[in-house]
């Protein structure tokens, strides 16, 4: 349970587990919020696994000055929408080691439901967290999503998925395809990231198999991994 105490505000966000492989594709969630005024606990069933990874692979992109401007998502099914803001300097885009260095804030809004979500409890509730709370607070929801979710996950497949993060961060999980099936989690490889295709050395999240029908992206189109780096390389930044 990811939970976080905001100036009198106890908030806790949770994915519930499962027993089945067949339930995987959707991810239950609890969210709790409690404090002078409010009271609050209510859970959901219907983000897919690609909606809870996009909101919190985006808390993590978040943190590694990913974004140069604002950047929303909407569960409109499950009542909640989330606002991601990156360090500006009065409203103008700074380089993306400035927006590392400096606060972000990500809003979450959620409307407050009864359990046949059928009518309002208070209407809709917002809720603040800057740079040091986003990071342990998305850490600890990272953390419990895979420790439910990765006993099931297929261990081959036609086609390998790597997600990377920046070194220096992770779970940020940008996707490239692995050709050579060799690249496993904790792993460093050479990728071409970002606009400008820049080469860096980053750091394995995720490995994820699919079939040739079930792939996510297209393997023609995605961007491929260059090989894995080699210790050296770690240690020096360079090729």
């Amino acid at each position: 349970m990811a939970t976080i105490d905001l100036q009198g505000t106890k908030f806790s966000f949770s994915v519930l587990p499962i027993k089945k492989k067949k339930h995987a594709q959707r991810v239950k969630i609890e969210i709790a919020i409690e404090n002078e005024f409010v009271r609050y606990q209510g859970v959901d069933d219907k983000l897919t696994r690609e909606e809870w990874e996009e909101l919190l692979f985006s808390m993590r992109r978040l943190l590694a000055g990913a974004y140069a401007t604002e950047y929303s998502l909407q569960f409109l099914d499950s009542g909640f929408a989330v606002d991601f803001y990156p360090y500006t300097e009065n409203g103008t885009e700074v380089p993306r080691e400035r927006r590392r260095q400096k606060d972000c804030v990500m809003i979450m809004r959620f409307l407050m439901q009864d359990k046949k979500r059928s009518k309002k409890l208070g209407g809709v509730y917002s809720l603040t967290m800057h740079r040091a709370e986003l990071d342990a607070f998305s850490n600890e929801l990272l953390k419990e999503y895979r420790e439910i979710y990765d006993p099931f996950e297929e261990t081959d497949g036609e086609f390998l998925f790597v997600g990377v993060s920046p070194l220096g961060y992770s779970g940020c999980n940008y996707w490239y395809l692995d050709s050579t099936k060799s690249v496993a989690r904790g792993e460093y490889v050479w990728v071409r990231m970002g606009r400008h295709n820049t080469e860096q050395v980053v750091y394995v999240d995720y490995v994820r198999y699919y079939e040739g029908e079930n792939v996510p992206y297209d393997p023609t189109r995605i961007k491929c991994v260059l090989r894995k780096a080699k210790p050296m390389e770690l240690e020096s930044g360079e090729r």
